[in-house]
């Protein structure tokens, strides 16, 4: 016997809708199903029970958009968590202080009891956050002093365990207080049978740490004063006089979590946007300037836009740490771990003078953006964000020869790349290629050749972690799982594989995004990665840092010394003592270029400059050309624009844009020296052209070009 195919439960919902005389298309189908509870298919519904769901849908929406706020600051213990389809989850947030001297609140949140989740649910249903509110006030004062009354006992007895403390440190209670004061107030504990325990493990090393805190000598104290940061944190005095707030927007790639913090900053008076890459602070300036705001963009390289802007583009690298603003966003927090750009984000994230300080990024940051919060004696609220589209992961392996339109293949070394591109070029696919040799503007170009449909496939390296709209990328496969990383070949982190894997089925467009492996054997370290598993702990924490003038002027005079390579030498021993919360910036690196940069007669805080200077370390000629620009600048010479043949290969094109954005680095440091910057600008479009003819003419079969050409010849 023949079984009935059941239809999708979304026809029966079309058609109800339409009878109440509404479009479907101005229904959200799916949150009508979710929040009735059907099945996907074959479910039947009444038009009655129809309406009345988008009638407690609508109620829902309002209320999340103007109740909730109103009922938060009415009852600021209360915490909402809304979904997407405006479901509401509530709690209560208890206070119970620790000290009789009012000072290190524990902070734990409690679900709310019956009668309270009635009252609000009936607030909610009319959206009206006044009704019965003199009640709630009171069933959440209840609650709270229920909370309080049931944790007496682990409550007396981490006090105790304070006091003891307190007791052993003595005349550094002061500085044990502090710790303890900051780490509390980053922390938040969820009240439950486990929540003696969790109390336990959780402030037993917070208590530790307060300790050694507490007792460091001042032999060290000292020591740090001296070499530029023992008041590191004290140093950004312009940020700590705000008494900043940090919001953490900590989601996954694709959750909305950067698209939430702009729209904060847009509305703000006066803001700030740093950007990990220049072509990331491009998009955001254009789309400041879209808004009608008063828009300007700062980069190592330029500066567009108003000559006062009140809201600005930047790349990390140039954050301005001295003007006070209203909203600043760091985007890409978990570099704070990068050797050689983390110092940056560390500036930032204790520098940056905002009122409100929004970081976005992966979990993988939290530990260090708490720890910075304590350190800095600043608030830290951590808001979470999903992903607003599903990953796949595909079982079976997609060896290149299966690879389909809107798929973007990626691998982990411009050779990689440019042998899988001409292996899918000679299968017939036009293909765009991406990666970080190639300049912000080539990249971006052909970001917008894979969105417009000219390119139907992406090679890729894991360039397309950030910064790029790569709109109709539907599936990313990953040629490998083990990357160089400067040092040794390692297997990817768990947190790199969500980055890149995250850029599939952006939201928009695709209803779900998928992931695959060209090899089988690299499927189940991708399913362990997105399966949520956290990247293994790394062996060092500490913040990463870079010396300032201030900390090299200091060495240099300490040391009567000109020699750049002595002054960072030293720096290096005395500044990250054991026990340090910093680390050396690939300091290594720095080292290498003070010793050729000392052969040039300038001021130390010259020579610093051009150790900065962005350009690969690893190119010997590219540091030729450094020398000889530090000995033109000690010459009193004028470097004049460099000469560059169109004619060169994709790799001296390359080379010819790297040492053009470092000549524009430097002329904004040393204009009288490095003064031919219209030239060197039109150089770097030349080259930058070049290679994106390059690109778009070997993106296509050559047999398919020869046809082409053969027809234009008759």
């Amino acid at each position: 016997m023949a079984r009935k195919r059941l239809h999708p439960t979304s026809e029966s919902l079309i058609e109800a809708v339409a009878r109440l005389g509404l479009s479907p298309k101005a229904v959200d189908l799916e949150a009508l199903r979710a929040h009735l509870e059907l099945p996907e298919f074959g479910a039947a519904v009444e038009d009655d029970r129809v309406a009345r769901a988008l009638r407690e849908m609508r109620a829902a929406r309002a209320f999340a958009e103007t109740g909730i706020p109103a009922l938060r600051q009415a009852v600021p213990a209360l915490k909402a968590t809304v979904t997407k389809d405006h479901a509401v989850t509530w709690s209560i947030r208890v206070g119970i202080p620790l000290l009789e001297a009012g000072r290190m609140d524990l902070r734990v949140e409690v679900a709310p009891d019956a009668a309270t989740t009635g009252i609000l649910d009936g607030m909610a249903a009319r959206n009206d956050p006044t009704r019965r509110l003199d009640e709630l006030r009171a069933a959440v004062a209840e609650t709270a002093a229920e909370t309080t009354r049931a944790l007496r006992k682990p409550i007396d007895r981490l006090r105790s365990q304070i006091l003891a403390d307190l007791r052993e440190v003595g005349a550094d209670a002061a500085a044990y207080l502090d710790h303890m004061d900051r780490s509390l107030r980053s922390r938040q504990f969820r009240f439950g049978p486990r929540l003696a325990r969790s109390l336990s493990d959780a402030l037993t090393p917070v208590r530790q740490r307060a300790k050694a805190v507490a007792r460091e000598g001042s032999r060290l104290r000292r020591l740090r004063d001296q070499v530029g940061f023992g008041a590191y944190i004290e140093k950004f005095s312009v940020a700590r006089r705000l008494n900043r707030r940090i919001l953490f927007h900590m989601g996954p790639t694709n959750s909305g979590k950067t698209y939430a913090a702009l729209q904060i900053l847009t509305a703000a008076s006066t803001g700030a946007y740093l950007a990990p890459l220049r072509l990331l602070a491009l998009e955001n300036y254009e789309a400041l300037r879209e808004r009608g705001l008063r828009a300007g963009m700062v980069t190592g390289e330029e500066v567009l836009g108003e000559p006062d802007p009140t809201h600005t583009a930047r790349t990390i690298e140039t954050a301005d740490l001295t003007r006070p603003i209203d909203v600043a966003v760091i985007d890409e927090i978990q570099m704070l771990s990068d050797p050689d750009r983390g110092w940056a984000w560390t500036n930032a994230l204790f520098g940056v003078p905002a009122k409100t300080v929004i970081v976005c990024g992966s979990d993988d940051a939290l530990s260090s953006v708490r720890r910075a919060a304590e350190a800095a004696n600043e608030s830290l609220e951590v808001i979470t964000f999903e992903r607003k589209s599903p990953l796949v992961l595909l079982d079976e392996a997609v060896p290149l020869e299966k690879v389909e339109p809107g798929d973007a293949v990626v691998a982990f070394s411009r050779r990689a790349v440019h042998e899988n591109r001409e292996i899918l070029v000679a299968r017939g696919h036009r293909v765009a290629t991406i990666y970080g040799a190639l300049s912000p503007e080539v990249r971006r170009a052909e970001a917008a050749r894979f969105r417009s449909g000219e390119a139907n496939v992406l090679v890729t390296t894991d360039a397309i972690g950030m910064g790029l709209n790569l709109g109709p990328l539907k599936r990313i496969v990953f040629s490998a799982v083990r990357k160089w990383d400067g040092v040794a070949e390692r297997a990817l982190t768990n947190s790199e594989i969500r980055q890149i894997a995250g850029r599939a089925g952006r939201y928009g467009h695709h209803e779900v995004g998928y992931v695959a492996a060209t090899e089988e054997t690299a499927i189940e370290p991708i399913r362990v990665a997105l399966a949520g598993a956290p990247t293994a702990p790394a062996a060092d924490t500490r913040f990463y840092v870079r010396p300032d003038l201030t900390a090299i002027r200091s060495v240099s005079e300490e040391m009567r010394t000109n020699s750049l390579y002595e002054v960072m030498t030293h720096f290096a021993r005395a500044t990250f003592y054991a026990g340090s919360p910093f680390q050396p910036s690939a300091l290594e690196e720095v080292l290498d270029i003070a010793r050729t940069i000392d052969r040039a007669r300038l001021p130390i805080e010259e020579k610093f400059a051009f150790s900065v200077c962005p350009i690969n370390r690893r190119d010997e000629i590219a540091m030729g050309m450094l020398e000889r620009w530090s000995q033109a600048r000690a010459a009193g010479a004028t470097v004049p624009a460099l000469r560059a043949s169109l004619a060169g290969e994709l790799d001296y094109q390359e080379r010819t844009v790297k040492l053009a954005s470092a000549y524009l680095w430097l002329s904004r440091r040393f204009p009288d020296t490095f003064d031919d910057v219209e030239a060197i600008r039109h150089m770097r479009r030349r080259a930058n052209d070049a290679i994106e003819h390059h690109l778009r003419e070997t993106a296509t079969r050559k047999a398919e070009r020869r046809t082409r050409r053969s027809a234009g010849s008759r």
